[in-house]
């Protein structure tokens, strides 16, 4: 080690101890399981039988018969789908607009800022497994609360899990984590300085041209990182789906995290289900790569 690199090391000392345990949990959560996963991959390791307690190395079979399985591209299609109309279209895009407006309400001193705030937040520190009980009740055909509105105006009730399956899950998963995004947006708006719109009204813009040629343009970094969260999290979701539909009907709702618990747990194809998980992480690995380019981008 040179003296430069051992002077550098002394400097932020402090700082890499801060950072050990953090560093400790990421790679005992994340980083050891997906390797686990990646090296799984290759075996025929299965949950029972004599898999379970003698794996063999298969080298690339798994992959060979999951790029073959006639399943896996609708699962693909699903989790495409899914992850557009939640994470991007939904979440995203709807949690920036309610930080705008609770931004602009509370700017105001709008008295029931709070309860919506509230009302947000509720959904989100929900338990995953109670939200997808909640949706299940709310989409009930004979007695859930949505088709009992809609029978209230007289558009008769509605087959959601029959008819939209894919439309139910997603409007479910919106509600559960578009609070993250609201979050995440309301502190970056409140880091940006007033005097900016200020001088945007000096020169005339109106409410649309500011928020497209200054709101947007400072909020870039924040919105990658925070479309990459919600999209990572989105691709990794399966309880809320498993409690709502469990995949069905005939695999209209099989998303790629669903379709890789039940290979592994129900199939008992431990090896085949980190197959699918690799492939999950190898897509996730490909939107960061997106994200973080365009966040690094310039105007």
């Amino acid at each position: 080690m040179t003296a430069g690199r051992r002077t550098s090391f002394r400097r932020n000392r402090l700082y890499l101890a801060g950072l050990s345990p953090a560093a400790f949990l990421l790679a005992l959560f994340f980083v050891g399981p997906a390797l686990w996963a990646l090296a799984s991959s290759f075996t025929n390791r299965a949950l029972v039988g004599i898999d379970a307690a003698n794996p063999r190395f298969v080298g690339l079979d798994n992959y060979t018969r999951l790029f073959s399985d006639p399943d896996f591209a609708r699962v693909i299609l699903n989790s495409v789908i899914f992850v557009i109309g939640s994470a991007i279209i939904g979440q995203f895009v709807l949690g920036l607009a309610l930080a705008l407006l609770l931004d602009y309400a509370e700017r105001r001193g709008f008295l029931a800022t709070n309860l919506v705030y509230a009302a947000v937040l509720l959904a989100w520190v929900n338990p995953t497994i109670i939200a997808g009980f909640l949706w299940v009740a709310m989409f009930d055909f004979y007695n859930g609360s949505l088709n009992v509105g809609l029978s209230h105006v007289g558009l008769g009730p509605v087959d959601w899990f029959g008819s939209g399956p894919m439309l139910a899950v997603i409007i479910a998963n919106i509600w559960r984590g578009t609070a993250f995004t609201m979050l995440i947006f309301l502190g970056a708006l409140r880091t940006i300085p007033s005097d900016i719109y200020e001088a945007a009204r000096v020169d005339g813009a109106n409410a649309f041209r500011r928020f497209w040629d200054h709101t947007l343009p400072l909020l870039r970094p924040i919105a990658a990182l925070t479309l990459l969260s919600v999209t990572m999290a989105t691709f990794g979701t399966f309880i809320l789906i498993q409690a709502l539909t469990n995949g069905g009907p005939a695999l209209q709702t099989e998303v790629i995290a669903l379709y890789a618990f039940h290979q592994a747990f129900q199939a008992h194809a431990v090896g085949y289900g980190s197959t699918i998980a690799v492939v999950m992480l190898a897509l996730n690995l490909g939107f960061a790569i997106v994200f973080l380019r365009w966040s690094r981008a310039r105007a």
